[in-house]
Formats: C-alpha cells, sequence, structure tokens
C-alpha cells in the first residue's frame, strides 16, 4: 500500500449538526412508521441475494413492508450485505439516498426519526461517518451500532497485519467492505447481531448467513485465482479506496488522493506519483464510476493509461436497478474484472 497524500474531512460540525438534527426531530410527530420521506426505504425482497425475487429497483420511501426487524443502515454495501442474512425478517432503511455520496453526507432530520424507530444501525465506521454514533445514540439510546470493524476479532486482525505487510487501518482506508476475506468475517457477524435483536428468527439468520458465506468464499478464490497471473502486480486508484484489497491479495495501490475523492495532492506528489507508476510498470487506472474522474484522467494521460471503472457501491444510483446491482457479489465480480484489465492479467 502506497499512500501519497491522506486528506480526510475533519468533522468539525458534525456536533452542531446533530444538535439542529435531534431538535428538529422533537417538532417530527412520531406516526411509528419508520420509513421517513428522504430516506430510502427498502423490503429485503427486493434487494436480496439471487432467488429473493429482485424487482430491480428501490420502492419509494414508505412504501416497504414494515412487519420486520426494523433495521437501519447508512449506505449501500451495507444495504448489499445485510439484506441476504435477514431476508423476509427484516425491513431495511438506508439513510443514503440515489446520488449522496458517504464522504460528505450529512443526515437530516428524517434520518434521525429513521434511527429512533430501529433496533440495529449497520455502517462503516467514525472515519468515513463520523456522526453515525453520536446521531444514533442520542435520538435511540437502545440502538444496537454495529460496525464493520466490529466483525473482525482482534486476533484475526493482528494476524492479517502479520501477513500483509502494507495491511492498512481505518483512519488510512474505511473501505473495509471491498475485501471479500473481510466480507466473510462481515456477514456472520451481521446474523449475530440480528440473532440478538430478533431471538425468534436466530436460525433463519444463521442459516441464510452459512449460504451466503458460501458464494462469499468462492468469491475470495476467484479474486486470488484472477490475480495469480498478472503482468504488473501495481494499480491506480482515484483515491485511497482498495488498500484491503490490494493487502489480502500481494498487490500494490498507488493512490492519486487520500481518502477522500475531493484530496488534491501537490505537484510534487503528483510527479511521485507518476515515477512511482512508470517504475512498477502501472498499466492502469482504477475509478468509481461517478466519480470527478479530471484528477486521474490527468494522470491517465501523463502516463498513457487507460481508465477502469470501480464500483465501491458508496453512492446509489438513481433509477431502476438491475438485479445484478442489487447483488453484493455480482457487483465485485465485475470489479474482479476491472482490476485484471488494470493489471493485465490472463
Amino acid at each position: 500500500m502506497r499512500q501519497i497524500s491522506y486528506k480526510m474531512i475533519l468533522p468539525i460540525a458534525a456536533p452542531v449538526i446533530i444538535i439542529v438534527i435531534i431538535a428538529a426531530t422533537g417538532c417530527l410527530t412520531n406516526s411509528g412508521e419508520s420509513h421517513q420521506p428522504g430516506t430510502t426505504s427498502i423490503n429485503t425482497t427486493t434487494v436480496g441475494s439471487p432467488g429473493t425475487g429482485a424487482s430491480g429497483s428501490l420502492p419509494a420511501a414508505g412504501t416497504g413492508s414494515g412487519g420486520g426487524l426494523p433495521v437501519v443502515t447508512s449506505f449501500r454495501p451495507f444495504t448489499l450485505l445485510v439484506a441476504p442474512v435477514g431476508r423476509d425478517h427484516i425491513t431495511i432503511t438506508q439513510i443514503l439516498p440515489p446520488g449522496a455520496d458517504p464522504h460528505d453526507y450529512e443526515p437530516t432530520p428524517n434520518d434521525a426519526m429513521a434511527l429512533k424507530n430501529a433496533k440495529v444501525f449497520f455502517y462503516d465506521g467514525p472515519f468515513l461517518e463520523p456522526w453515525a454514533a453520536d446521531l444514533a445514540a442520542s435520538t435511540n439510546p437502545d440502538i444496537q451500532l454495529v460496525t464493520f470493524a466490529d466483525a473482525i476479532p482482534g486476533p484475526a486482525y493482528d494476524q492479517m497485519k502479520i501477513q500483509y505487510a502494507d495491511f492498512p487501518n481505518l483512519t488510512q482506508d474505511p473501505h473495509l467492505w471491498l475485501s471479500p476475506r473481510l466480507a466473510e468475517y462481515y456477514v456472520p457477524y451481521a446474523a449475530q447481531q440480528l440473532s440478538k435483536a430478533d431471538p425468534e428468527n436466530a436460525s433463519d439468520y444463521q442459516n441464510n448467513a452459512a449460504a451466503f458465506e458460501i458464494r462469499l468464499k468462492k468469491l475470495d478464490s476467484d479474486y486470488k485465482e484472477g490475480f495469480s497471473n498478472c503482468t504488473t502486480r501495481t494499480f491506480l486508484s482515484s483515491h485511497a479506496f482498495l488498500d484491503y484489497t490490494a493487502a489480502a491479495y500481494n498487490l500494490t495501490p498507488v493512490s492519486i488522493a487520500g481518502m477522500s475523492p475531493d484530496a488534491e495532492p501537490s505537484l510534487r506528489q503528483m510527479a511521485a506519483i507518476v515515477g512511482e507508476a512508470k517504475a512498477d510498470n502501472a498499466r492502469g487506472v482504477l475509478a468509481e464510476p461517478d466519480e470527478a474522474e479530471d484528477l486521474s484522467k490527468s494522470i491517465s494521460a501523463e502516463l498513457n493509461l487507460p481508465v477502469y471503472p470501480f464500483t465501491t457501491m458508496e453512492v446509489l444510483p438513481p433509477g431502476p436497478l438491475t438485479k445484478e446491482d442489487t447483488d453484493y457479489v455480482a457487483i465485485m465480480e465485475n470489479n474482479l474484472l476491472e482490476m485484471k484489465k488494470a493489471m493485465a492479467c490472463q
């Protein structure tokens, strides 16, 4: 992992935002409905894994069945990882609406209300969502807070740091969900947390997680095999979002920007990026499809390298979604194809 620059979004305004939101929720009537306008209400039967009858589109806010365990997810990857575990026993309200980016999202009063009525809140963690824990605890002190990092046992995390020399920490890269190996820890942990909130359906959560884990193990195997014969093991990324994936599969990412897609390296840092990419025979740049690509394209032009799209699942696209858009494994398999192109893998 080679990080050229890290610029984190400082949560200076977060306490003020939370106070305003909490005050605003006092003006809202509590109808008992967990799905409020402004959030994305999702019934798991529409976004679960293949075989759940995915319709290919997300229902409008307030149209979920409302009959299951009320669960809130912060944004898309956690919806896609939790839904196949909960299936029709849970109803998910996703906080980030279509087009919103978790790097700079500001919560709304409706988000606070959704958290107030939920039992479990799945989110990434404080470095990507500095507002999440305080807002949830302030609006619903009894809510179960579940972060991705919580799913990784301490000894397992320490072992990965020993095994992979460039294994990052959360201050460097919060995109844990983009590593198939880490997702294998997260899914059974999600089942454990849902079982804690809803013991009556614990066996179903465990069985659903076990079925999902089989697909995740196959995904991990596909990644390992896919990177077994590459012209280079170095790739450029528009910002630091693939460090965990790279560490797990012995790859070297060169980040054009830091954790935030809005970070801008200096001219000296840009020169260092170009030099490193040339020295390591980099063959391509990976960037989010909807991200502002000016920076990565300038690097691409300088090195005469193509830009390949990589779906981080952070931003929910507007409009109807295909069945593949609602399947974590399918999205990650497509990402594997783009990574292989970026490193000229056979």
